[in-house]
């Protein structure tokens, strides 16, 4: 595992500690508190006003939401220009009438979030976002409902009641279970008035009420998608096409001996398949097949000149890449790709996994190799969208602004 990249990043993982994710991630409720200024160096009213401002929040997604309902997009958007835009007379107006704001998939308009998200994801080794929930007043964006993710609720300005009800059944997702709030069980497991700083793990399927707590709430939920029998299914069925009985069509106008015989096929090639591989031939797939954003590094993705001391690197995957010798020549594997690169470069790429940003000249000093030799192997990393590459030291600044 390699080292959170953000302040906020590093906080949460010392907050909730080594043995988080073995003991208490999906089956408890677990309350924690981080420093308020940290949070909101990360995302404050600020933050917000800018991106409002804008108009438009895409890829991100805007909606205002209101007696456990999204409000028709027509009623605070108008068009211009061409293009539907937030009308923030009309958004305002309704959110003094009780209406919450929520944008969903914050990360991918904001940096310090997106760096926060992806520390996230480092942490509990699944794929998360980050959705941002704005309420004034007592305000109820949804009725008690459960989601079929794990989620960390950071509240960063004001205050938000919450209760925890617990599950009424076991892992649900999205193409399974009944979420009718009818049957919200009335027991409460967990009650707080959220403060700013506060964070609690909310497991898959459990039940919450959640209002707001006093004249204005800011929240942020880290939602995270854990891997399930499931996926580890649909995997095995994806292998299985290497079996022309996977592949045959299906006997619609076959006899019932016919169709019988054919259903048996089938499941003997899945089977022969699952019997193959084990859990841990799928969590290594994933690992070879992990990416990450991709993230522009101009001027360097564009300069003909090599990055030098002065510059900073930084791994562009969230998950480290694969590190393997193969001979006499080094095979990183990510995105489903491999990249060959000659041994000599093993010892810089482990101190780039470890560190995952890190200084030009402090990554030759740690890998005892010359500058010119990490410079090259930085230009070829580069060029694969493995790293991306900076001006300046190893640390960026923290709370980068959305504008």
């Amino acid at each position: 595992m390699t080292a959170p990249a953000s302040e906020l990043g590093r906080a949460l993982t010392a907050a909730f500690g080594p043995d988080f994710v073995v003991k208490h991630l999906s089956t408890d409720v677990v309350l924690r508190q981080l420093d308020p200024v940290l949070l909101q160096k990360h995302f404050s009213w600020r933050d917000l006003n800018e991106i409002l401002s804008r108009g438009r929040v895409e890829p991100a997604e805007l909606k205002l939401c209101t007696g456990g309902r999204s409000l028709p997009e027509h009623e605070y958007t108008v068009t211009r220009a061409g293009h539907r835009v937030v009308d923030l007379g009309r958004t305002f107006s309704l959110m003094r009438s009780g209406a919450s704001l929520v944008i969903d998939s914050l990360d991918r308009i904001h940096p310090a979030v997106r760096a926060a998200t992806d520390d996230v994801m480092r942490m509990v080794g699944e794929t998360a976002s980050c959705n941002l929930f704005v309420t004034f007043d007592d305000s109820q964006a949804f009725a008690s409902h459960f989601d079929e993710v794990d989620t960390f609720v950071l509240q960063v300005l004001g205050t938000k009641s919450w209760q925890v009800h617990g599950p009424t059944e076991e892992y649900p997702l999205p193409e399974y279970g009944d979420s009718d709030p009818a049957r919200c069980p009335e027991a409460v497991l967990f009650e707080k008035t959220l403060e700013p700083g506060d964070v609690i793990h909310v497991p898959r399927g459990w039940w919450h009420t959640v209002r707001g707590g006093g004249e204005s709430s800011l929240h942020l939920t880290f939602a995270f998608t854990r891997r399930t029998g499931y996926d580890w299914l649909r995997w095995v069925a994806y292998r299985a096409l290497g079996s022309t009985d996977v592949r045959e069509s299906l006997a619609r106008a076959g006899t019932p001996q016919e169709q019988r015989a054919q259903a048996e096929r089938l499941v003997t090639a899945f089977v022969t398949e699952a019997k193959g591989v084990t859990l841990r031939d799928f969590f290594d797939a994933e690992r070879r097949g992990s990416g990450g954003r991709d993230t522009a590094s101009l001027p360097w993705d564009v300069l003909k000149t090599r990055p030098a001391a002065g510059t900073s690197v930084e791994l562009a995957t969230v998950h480290p890449p694969l590190v393997e010798i193969r001979g006499d020549r080094l095979v990183l594997t990510a995105a489903d790709q491999e990249f060959v690169l000659p041994a000599e470069h093993r010892a810089a790429c482990e101190v780039l996994v470890r560190a995952r940003r890190v200084g030009m000249a402090e990554l030759a000093e740690q890998a005892d190799a010359s500058p010119g030799a990490v410079s090259a192997l930085v230009s070829a990393l580069l060029r694969a969208r493995l790293v991306t590459v900076a001006d300046g030291g190893a640390e960026p600044a923290e709370g980068w602004r959305a504008s």
